[in-house]
């Protein structure tokens, strides 16, 4: 645990003197390793507690602090303008998928508003942009703004509306059928 610590500091270091974000390297390396991480869980609940608690914090109080509370107001259009722009390329990209794989219409639709959310990675790339003067604090406001939105209130829509209702025990055994409870594991 020390040594991941220890490795995902110096990945910051080493991003933050080449003049990229810091926390991009901790973002990479949780995606490259995450196949492996899913034989140790104690290990993945551990980093888990650990970059909920300490790191991830950091990064998001100061995104948030960039944002400029007028730049909400003058670039209300935008935002609408980005985010119906990002719902719409979503519901392209997510649902017909879905629809070829024949999800039934009530998991279609909340799989196609939980997916492809990019939070952390629109984040990221909104923070880079920002500190390397490529756009200016109005254009973070917006874009950061879409961000959240984009995964916010698909995600309450999602839960609150098409959230798929969990097969009950019961349910499992009217499925199984009489002659197929002795396949049933027992407790």
């Amino acid at each position: 645990m020390k040594f991941l610590l220890i490795v995902l500091f110096g990945l910051g270091g080493l991003a933050t003197a080449a003049g990229s974000e810091a926390v991009l390297p901790a973002y990479v390396a949780g995606l490259a390793l995450a196949g492996v991480f899913m034989n140790d869980r104690v290990l993945v609940d551990r980093i888990r507690s650990i970059a909920f608690a300490l790191l991830t914090p950091f990064f998001f109080l100061h995104a948030g602090l960039l944002i400029s509370a007028p730049a909400l107001v003058s670039g209300a259009g935008v935002i609408a303008l980005l985010f119906g722009m990002k719902m719409l390329t979503k519901l392209l990209g997510v649902w017909p998928t879905a629809s070829a794989l024949r999800i039934p219409g009530r998991e279609r639709t909340y799989m196609t508003l939980l997916m492809a959310t990019g939070l952390t990675f629109g984040s990221i790339s909104a923070l880079f942009g920002l500190t390397h003067h490529l756009i200016d604090k109005t254009q973070y406001t917006e874009l950061v703004t879409v961000v959240l939105l984009s995964a916010l209130l698909p995600t309450l829509v999602a839960q609150q509306l098409f959230r798929p209702e969990l097969p009950t025990e019961r349910d499992e055994l009217e499925a199984l059928g009489e002659e197929d409870l002795s396949l049933r594991p027992p407790r």
